[in-house]
């Protein structure tokens, strides 16, 4: 299931992605996340020291390369249908509309590099004119779109108190596997074999916490150097008949702590001012559970993100069948390259977890841009 464009912001957006390709060191941003700022609210304030990406050189392969274009160098044909209305100019300096095309209608645009204005064709290959707002809206309306972020540099705090260099390099895990988004549990009429995993984020729903949804969005974002770990744990997980189910896996800063100041436990939810933080925010750990071929979640300790004693590894008040599907899980995942804690079962996250950036990007404000693979 692709998961479909609502609303997407000026293609201008995208040349503001590249600017670590143009061999720009970045470093993490503050955000503000709905009315919460993290400078003046926390009184945590990301580094602001750079360092030169040559640096990393060393621990980084070609597929890896986070420095990629993430624009088009040449202009691009999209087909699309208008939403809401599209206003028609003779050339990008009229100011005046010559024509609107309806809500429904459906054109073909030529978009060249960096430019907020496009081409506009009829289906059959007669120019209409040029605009510059209908297309903001959506391209395609039922073409599949992904996450983008741009790659961040800068220095991350180690258990110790002490800072390393570290970056950033989150992806959604939707431009290299085949996502079912749902947060219905019952997966009823759903043939998961067809998926390489489920995204259900619970922080996007209601009963993330006794104040609601933290945001709107079913997105799962990760390290690219953790999704390559998970996807070998999904294939080992598929071979035995099982497809894993994500509750969650970047989570901002801001997020991590609203949902503290909700908990006030850190063994449950990682208090971002104490040791490393919560590693949510460096997009290497997943929350996870597994679903069978019949679409029923295995047996686990207790319901995902239950914060009681229960929900740990070593409680001794859980099933035997329960202990079988949790050991099992962590076994696989720890094979991948995933590291465990006590305290949550569900909880899993990167050995390396130390080498990337804490960041702070609102998940409903992260721009959406055209999947390449229309066919997945």
């Amino acid at each position: 299931m692709k998961r479909k464009m609502i609303q997407f912001g000026s293609l201008s957006l995208l040349a503001s992605l590249t600017l670590s390709s143009c061999g720009v060191s970045l470093a993490a941003q503050n955000h503000t996340y709905k009315d919460f700022d993290v400078k003046e609210n926390l009184g945590l304030e990301f580094p602001s020291e750079s360092f030169d990406f040559l640096a990393l050189s060393d621990r980084l392969t070609a597929d890896t390369d986070p420095v990629e274009p993430n624009f088009v160098e040449t202009s691009e044909t999209f087909r699309m249908t208008v939403v809401d209305e599209m206003p028609i100019y003779e050339s990008s300096s009229s100011k005046y509309p010559s024509n609107v095309l309806p809500e429904g209608t459906v054109v073909d645009l030529i978009v060249p590099p960096d430019s907020e204005w496009a081409e506009v064709y009829d289906i059959y290959g007669s120019r209409l004119g040029c605009t510059n707002e209908g297309f903001l809206h959506a391209i395609d309306a039922d073409c599949g779109v992904y996450a983008e972020l741009p790659v961040e540099y800068g220095k991350a705090r180690t258990l110790e108190g002490t800072y390393v260099d570290a970056y950033s390099h989150l992806v959604d895990i939707s431009k290299y596997l085949n996502v079912y988004y749902s947060t219905d549990p019952s997966n009823q009429g759903v043939d998961l074999s067809q998926y390489d995993v489920k995204v259900s984020m619970k922080l996007s729903t209601e009963s993330a916490s006794v104040e609601g949804a933290f945001y709107n969005s079913n997105i799962c974002m990760l390290q690219y150097d953790t999704l390559q770990k998970l996807i070998k744990a999904i294939e080992a997980f598929k071979k035995a008949g099982y497809t894993i189910v994500i509750y969650d896996a970047y989570r901002p800063t801001s997020v991590q702590q609203r949902w503290f100041d909700i908990v006030k436990v850190h063994k449950w939810v990682a208090d971002p001012s104490r040791g490393m933080g919560g590693v949510h925010d460096r997009g290497t750990a997943v929350d996870i559970s597994l679903i069978d071929k019949n679409g029923n979640e295995l047996e686990m300790p207790t319901p995902m993100h239950t914060f009681s004693n229960d929900s740990a590894r070593d409680s001794e008040n859980m099933t035997a069948t329960a202990r079988i599907n949790m050991d099992y899980m962590a076994r696989i995942m720890r094979s991948c390259g995933f590291s465990t804690i006590n305290s949550e079962w569900w909880h899993f996250q990167d050995t390396n977890t130390v080498n990337y950036l804490p960041t702070d990007h609102p998940i409903d404000e992260i721009p959406l841009v055209p999947s390449e693979n229309t066919g997945a």
